[in-house]
């Protein structure tokens, strides 16, 4: 059943209020407005989407010439069962960490490094699920970076592709703070990826959409990853951090035909892009190295100001967003392209678990 709730989760509209809020290092861009009503002009052209499609698509903004834009979702949307086409990709460097040490501020933060690509920040609420925020990559939507400098000028029906957002999740957190992150590993998922023929099969993307929406902590997630074969098919293994705002975190991989929990025994965890199931040390990776030992010096406190640091410090040439979510007090932070200057600032209210 749906939970209640005080307030709407997302303040996100076609009339964003920008505010640039200067501090020694950043510019941080806060963004909130009104929600948008159902639009009702009969003269306008929506070749007949239904009218939470047309809300949707109306919500996407624009917010950085990266490009980056923000959506919020209305009504509910499918779930894909099966992998996704990933387009082609030689070389990746992820990194996620989760800091559990701060009691005010348990943060998870994510360097998402890949091949150039537009970015969108998606908002849902659906029905029979939680609220939750995630970060979406829109090439694996069809949206090509040369054709992506301006949605917000197209047609609604040429922005449709957008409604299929929900479905592809790279990182978020919902309205119980659970968080969640994927890292690529290198070798062939079909040497690695569990199967049993009396489970349903879910898309390594598709995973993360059911966990945010349906699970309030690590255990429920756990939960998820047990009732599901994961099809890794059409992209690389990967493998997963996920955390929440009572302390716990694990890592998820899947290694020789077994899912393997590697959950913390400190308080912070983190994964790069190798397998930590049969690492020695920090598995030869100066990102790993680097995080670890910052999380080390600080017992796993890191105030979300500090956790942005950490990922600048890690940061790649392909670094396409970094992300640092505030489990805690549900704050959204968002860098483009390594481009730490300027961070994008949100808000997701929380419910206590």
């Amino acid at each position: 059943m749906k939970s209640i709730r005080q307030s709407k989760v997302f303040r996100l509209s076609l009339a964003f209020i920008l505010l640039l809020l200067l501090t020694s290092c950043n510019n941080i861009v806060a963004v909130s407005s009104s929600i948008p009503a159902v639009p009702t002009s009969p003269t306008e052209q929506t070749s007949g989407l239904p009218p939470n499609a047309v809300t949707t698509l109306n919500s996407l903004e624009k917010l950085d010439d990266y490009p980056f834009y923000v959506m919020h979702y209305y009504g509910a949307y499918d779930y894909p069962q099966t992998g996704s086409t990933w387009p082609e990709r030689i070389d990746f460097a992820c990194s996620l960490f989760a800091a559990l040490g701060e009691s005010e501020d348990k943060t998870y933060g994510r360097n998402f490094d890949w091949s150039i690509s537009p970015a969108l920040l998606v908002f849902t609420d659906p029905p029979d699920g939680f609220a939750s925020v995630s970060m979406v990559d829109l090439e694996f939507l069809g949206f090509r970076p040369e054709d992506s400098t301006n949605l917000t000028s197209l047609p609604l029906e040429e922005r449709s592709a957008l409604l299929s957002a929900p479905s592809m999740p790279f990182d978020g957190m919902n309205e119980y703070g659970l968080t969640i992150g994927m890292a690529a590993l290198p070798g062939d998922y079909q040497d690695h990826a569990a199967y049993d023929p009396n489970k349903p099969t879910i898309g390594s993307i598709g995973i993360i959409r059911q966990i945010l929406d349906h699970a309030r902590d690590v255990d429920d997630a756990v939960k998820f990853f047990e009732h599901y074969n994961i099809d890794f098919n059409g992209g690389p293994l990967i493998h997963y951090l996920l955390a929440d705002p009572g302390g716990k975190a694990v890592v998820v991989e899947f290694y020789q035909g077994e899912m393997i929990l590697l959950p913390n025994e400190v308080a912070w965890h983190m994964a790069t892009n190798h397998f930590r199931c049969i690492a020695e040390g920090d598995g030869g990776c100066v990102r790993y190295r680097t995080i670890s030992e910052r999380l080390a010096e600080e017992d796993g406190h890191l105030d979300p100001e500090s956790a942005m640091q950490l990922l600048s410090e890690v940061k790649q040439e392909m670094t396409q967003w970094s992300a640092v979510y505030d489990m805690t007090n549900g704050e959204i932070d968002v860098a483009l392209g390594g481009n730490f200057d300027t961070v994008y600032s949100f808000q997701l209210d929380l419910l206590q678990p």
